[in-house]
């Protein structure tokens, strides 16, 4: 007959062993897998494993080298894969993804910018990513980690078909792990096998940080496009506006009673000429510069190829001396910094 003691023992256990089931990752927050016999349409088919590789860091972080995987939890994605070949949309499959988190593997090498001296915010960084052949994807620093959902890149180590019940499918798999893009609506951001993360800071052109302007008013932004160059002015400021409500947060004071903000979206002041552009989409950046210096660096993805399509805006007010003439407004980020004010230029590039 069992003791007392034998019996505490093992409900102990056993208690131990259910609570475990529901427990969160101490370090990443991840959950465990969700069973395959529930109600999740999303984990129906079982996952499949790719080859994994190596992956170096280096750029303006400390502590460049290769990143070592093992003290890492995995999470997971989901996405809808489709690209645009020829201005025609080939889907190519449906996919529940797991692995590392592009914010989890960057997040313990702190970012040393080199031009830190001049501009300290962490918004004008970005994050190049290459794999074995020399191909490569960008994102910015802030749709990483400064954004309201977090942890929707990830390199990719396991994946399943997201699969309907009511017709067969074979969507293809890759052999060796990928970078997934999850938030994007057209999949050009994935890329298989990476080997290489790189991390820098916009350094394209100079901008002079004047914090004693006698005016923040700017009526123009000087517009620039590869070859291209258009002003935008308070004249063109006509097409329908539309209007978001904020919590303004900011990384260093916090809340700012702001309501609102009100614009068009910034799509409308691109060249007619500009459709969307695939190359943009897979490794292109856009710099926005107020009159007084102060610039961020978006992803063009972040800002035209959104899964969400949640256009961000070039907001205005009625009395705006002191943003003005125009404001970018990015309704998915957390953090209110990189809503620049006074903007005098846009520069759209390819690192």
């Amino acid at each position: 007959m069992k003791t007392i003691s034998e019996i505490l023992l093992s409900l102990l256990i056993l208690i131990n062993l259910t609570a475990c089931k529901f427990v969160h990752d101490a370090k990443s927050g991840a959950t465990k897998s969700v069973s395959m016999n529930g109600n999740s349409l999303f984990h129906r088919m079982p996952e499949r494993k790719m080859k994994t590789g190596s992956l170096q860091i280096e750029g303006e972080i400390l502590g460049a080298g290769e990143i070592k995987l093992d003290g890492y939890y995995k999470r997971e994605v989901i996405t809808k894969e489709v690209v645009m070949t020829n201005d025609s949309i080939l889907f190519i499959g449906a996919y529940r993804y797991k692995g590392y988190s592009l914010f989890d593997l960057i997040n313990p090498y702190m970012l040393q910018k080199k031009n830190e001296a001049v501009f300290k915010p962490q918004i004008d960084a970005y994050i190049i990513v290459e794999n074995d052949e020399n191909d490569r994807v960008v994102f910015s620093w802030s749709e990483i980690f400064h954004t309201s959902n977090p942890h929707q890149v990830l390199l990719a180590t396991e994946a399943a078909p997201i699969v309907p019940y009511r017709k067969e499918v074979d969507y293809p798999f890759s052999e060796t792990w990928k970078m997934v893009a999850a938030n994007d609506l057209y999949s050009h951001r994935n890329l298989t096998n990476p080997t290489r993360i790189i991390v820098r800071t916009f350094d394209s052109k100079e901008y002079t940080i004047d914090r004693n302007l006698k005016s923040m008013y700017s009526p123009t932004i000087e517009l620039y496009i590869d070859s291209t160059y258009r002003v935008i002015s308070a004249r063109s400021d006509t097409f329908d506006k539309v209007k978001y409500l904020t919590t303004f947060y900011g990384m260093g004071m916090g809340y700012h009673p702001v309501d609102y903000f009100e614009g068009a979206p910034l799509q409308k002041f691109l060249p007619e000429t500009m459709p969307f552009r695939v190359d943009f989409a897979r490794d292109g950046l856009v710099c926005m510069v107020g009159i007084d210096g102060y610039r961020t660096i978006f992803s063009y993805s972040e800002l035209f190829n959104r899964m969400d399509q949640v256009q961000p805006i070039l907001s205005t007010r009625e009395n705006n001396k002191d943003e003005g003439y125009f404001r970018i407004y990015l309704p998915s980020d957390f953090f209110a910094d990189r809503s620049v004010k006074s903007i005098k230029e846009i520069v759209f590039f390819q690192p």
